[in-house]
């Protein structure tokens, strides 16, 4: 079992966001799991701040872009430390500071007692998408998904994709889609976290952690 953390240079919502997020994550992970943790980065601050913790991936830039999928940088990290198809891999994103390892033991054991083979985590969402159109211009909309409902309590059950914990085996990853989950994925329900994206998320964050 490996310990993926994905932390590239760039960001656009909340410039250097993984810099000023990393430790979050970091600070959490027990000291006899770190030699199996992996900070995936093309970032050199990173680098330097990270390697006398635990194992640092240099990402290729191919791997960088803005354009590039996770899953790009999860194949490159499986093929550059040759892992078995045994392997799990446990991603964990930067943007929730609020995760603890509580956490990540108990949806890595769940994950193990299934015998599953790749897992997301899934909320509620804050409003049904049978609500939502597209915006076609000039005041006018086009359903995202054509129905004509109208009650809410007969709209279908529905769930909001999360990646507060990521976990799949090797064997699993070139089944994958760009958003790492596929019709076999288990999805875990999680209760609603800060997923930092803006400096408000980082703002928010941190007021809860002060009181």
């Amino acid at each position: 079992m490996l310990f993926l953390i994905p932390a590239r240079r760039d960001s656009k919502g909340l410039p250097y966001k993984n810099r000023k997020l990393l430790d979050f994550t970091l600070s959490t992970i027990p000291e006899e799991f770190l030699i199996s943790t992996h900070v995936s980065t093309n970032d050199r601050y990173i680098i330097d701040s990270v390697k006398h913790k635990c194992n640092v991936h240099e990402r290729s830039e191919e791997s960088s872009r803005d354009s590039s999928s996770t899953l790009s940088l999860v194949k490159e990290f499986a093929k550059d430390l040759s892992l078995s198809q045994d392997e799990i891999i446990i991603m964990l994103y930067l943007t929730y500071p609020e995760r603890t390892f509580e956490d990540i033991s108990e949806i890595y054991d769940f994950f193990r007692n299934n015998d599953l083979k790749s897992l997301l985590c899934k909320k509620n969402p804050p409003s049904s998408p049978f609500l939502y159109l597209y915006d076609s211009g000039d005041g006018r909309g086009e359903q995202i998904i054509k129905h004509n409902l109208y009650r809410r309590q007969d709209y279908p059950k529905v769930f909001e994709l999360s990646h507060y914990v990521s976990i799949f085996r090797v064997s699993e990853i070139d089944k994958l889609n760009n958003n790492l989950y596929n019709e076999d994925t288990y999805f875990y329900a999680i209760d609603d976290k800060i997923d930092v994206d803006e400096t408000e998320d980082l703002e928010r964050f941190l007021r809860n952690e002060q009181n």
